[in-house]
Parts: C-alpha cells; structure tokens; sequence
C-alpha cells in the first residue's frame, strides 16, 4: 500500500524556537515564491506552520529521524499527516512516537547541534544529472561531494548516469546491479527519470518505478533511508503539450501520482518548481542550454544546493559560491532553501 499514515500523537507540545533565523537576500530580477506542487511529499511530514511547506530531508518523517531544532531556527513546526492535519511538534528534547494502525514512528527532537554523521547517497539518471559545467568540469553528484566538502559535511557519493536514458534502460542494461548489491546501504537513492517520460507516459514510470526499482530499493535503504523523487523541469520546448505551463502541470500531477504509489519512504526534489521561480525573472536561458533541455552552469548549481539540502537536512543558504559570483550563487541557494522549507 502506499506510504500512508493516519497518526495518534503520543506526545505533544507546543514549539517555539527562540532563535532568530538567518535570511539569505535575493538578487533582482530573482522571484521568492514556489508554487506548492514542490513541496508534496507522501507520508507523515514535518511542515513550517508560517508557510505551510513541508521541510525536506526530515518529510516523509521516518523511524529513528532526529529533527535538529537548532537548524531549524525561528520557526513554529508540525507534523502533518495526509489528510492535512496538524499536530505541534514536541519542542523539548527527548524521544517521541508517532503510531499507526500498522507500524510505529519512533523520532527524537533535540536542540543541540547534532553530530554529522556520514550520508550516504546514491543518484541513478542521464545527463540532466550527469552533464559536466563549463566552469569546472563537475556534473551534479560531483557538485554535491564539493558542496558537502566545503561544509565539512561527510558524504558518500555513488553514481549510475547514462545519458539519453530512461529508468528502465538503465536498469535493463545492467548498470544499476553492481550498486545495489548486499554490500551497499544508502540514506538516500535520488532517481532521475528521463527529461519527458513522466509527463506524457507516467504509466510506464510508475511501472519502472513500482515493479522494477522499488522491490530493489526497499534493500538496500538504510533503516530510515528515503528515495528522492527528482521531479525535472519543462523543457523549453513544450510539445507535445501546447505550452510549458501545461508541461510543468502535467509534470506536477504526475510526479504526485509517483509519490504517492510507492510503498517507500519518499519525497519530491522539486527541481522543476525552483527553475520556474528564476525563469520567471531572468529568462528560460539563463537555465537551459540552447538545445533546449540541459541544465547550465546555474542551473547544475541550483540543483546540486538543493540535492544538499535534502540529504543533509539542513538549509542550503550558507552553502559555498563555488564557480558562481556571490550575487549569483545567493539568491539561486535562497529559491533552494524556500523550495526545501528552510
């Protein structure tokens, strides 16, 4: 069935985080809003009360999660069930349970600074993942291992990325096998499926999806591991829908439609949802190339503070520059963190 709760709250308190947060300031000609199909996230999520949008990387809440309130400052949290109901999150340190008719949650809230223990991730996609920047010849996994060195945060990356290829091409082709064998455990599995498929064949992903990789990744998940939806962007060229905003709708019902199947602890990277935020002022070009579909150097750089956001459950504004300009890299890292709830 899929991954569903309807909750009891075993303890509860009202939050009220005491320390102010830090804003990141956003560029001209840079929008600060998502639309909400980025946020959708399937389970129980951990939701800011002030924007009602579900903080990734701690939604869906999963057994033996830990939510750092000092990452979370200044804000009034919840936890949030499918039906849209809200119950405040304990605010005191200690352990909690969340329960259900089929399994319990078991979760801890603390407010010191929690130790970073390393992340491990896997990433299985084509060249929107896996096509190099200009500026330092690094695709988007590399980027996150840079991202992640630069904060001293531990992280193991593992790649399976061929280009022009669907989930299901990859899978058939073998090259998925020799990273989930019994010797590899992940926290995070990120799957990129083909730029178009989604949209205009969503049965034939979820099929993949269903049937193919998630009896694979229930696994080789980690206990409290999640998959990571990444939800794409629409191309320049909308066909064979009429325009781009019916492509980016048929996008978001879709990927919902994803989440919302499988019978894993998941989320939606809304990818797609931060590129429309920017292109709504700089322009379609200033994130996709001219063959209408790959990223640019921004846009691998959008991508990869978002990705680390999630996996590292913490906000991605104080991330490193890397090959942008401070005033470039800052408000594409503010859209991250406002997509991502933090």
């Amino acid at each position: 069935m899929p991954y569903r709760h309807r909750l009891w709250i075993a303890a509860v308190l009202t939050l009220a985080v005491a320390v102010a947060a830090g804003l990141g300031w956003a560029a001209p000609r840079v929008a600060a809003e998502i639309p909400a199909a980025g946020a959708l996230v399937n389970g129980v999520a951990v939701v800011d009360e002030a924007t009602g949008r579900p903080v990734l990387g701690l939604s869906p809440l999963t057994d033996g999660t830990v939510i750092d309130l000092t990452r979370l400052a200044g804000r009034r949290l919840a936890l949030r069930t499918d039906d849209h109901a809200d119950v405040a999150l304990p605010s005191t340190p200690g352990e909690y349970t969340v329960t259900d008719d089929e399994e319990a949650i078991h979760y801890s809230v603390t407010t010191a600074p929690a130790a970073r223990a390393p992340v491990s991730v896997l990433f299985v996609g084509n060249s929107l993942l896996g096509s190099y920047t200009r500026a330092t010849g690094e695709n988007t996994p590399a980027l996150v291992r840079r991202l992640a060195a630069a904060a001293g945060r531990p992280i193991d990356v593992t790649e399976v990325l061929h280009s022009g290829y669907t989930l299901r091409q990859t899978w058939n082709d073998g090259l998925v096998a020799s990273a989930i064998t019994a010797a590899r455990r992940y926290d995070y599995v990120v799957l990129q499926e083909y730029s178009t498929l989604v949209a205009t064949n969503p049965g034939a992903a979820t099929d993949t999806l269903l049937h193919t990789y998630a009896p694979a990744l229930r696994r080789v998940l980690k206990p409290g591991g999640r998959v990571v939806l990444f939800k794409n962007w629409a191309l320049a060229d909308p066909a064979p829908f009429p325009s781009r905003a019916a492509a980016k709708a048929a996008i978001d019902e879709h990927y919902a439609d994803l989440s919302a199947a499988l019978d894993l602890p998941n989320l939606l990277a809304p990818i797609g949802d931060e590129f429309e935020t920017v292109i709504a002022g700089r322009g379609t070009s200033y994130l996709i190339v001219a063959d209408g579909k790959h990223p640019t150097d921004a846009a691998r750089y959008l991508d990869a503070v978002t990705l680390c956001g999630i996996v590292f459950q913490d906000s991605p504004r104080d991330l490193a520059d890397l090959y942008l300009p401070a005033a470039e890299a800052a408000p594409l890292r503010s859209v991250a963190a406002a997509a991502i709830g933090y």
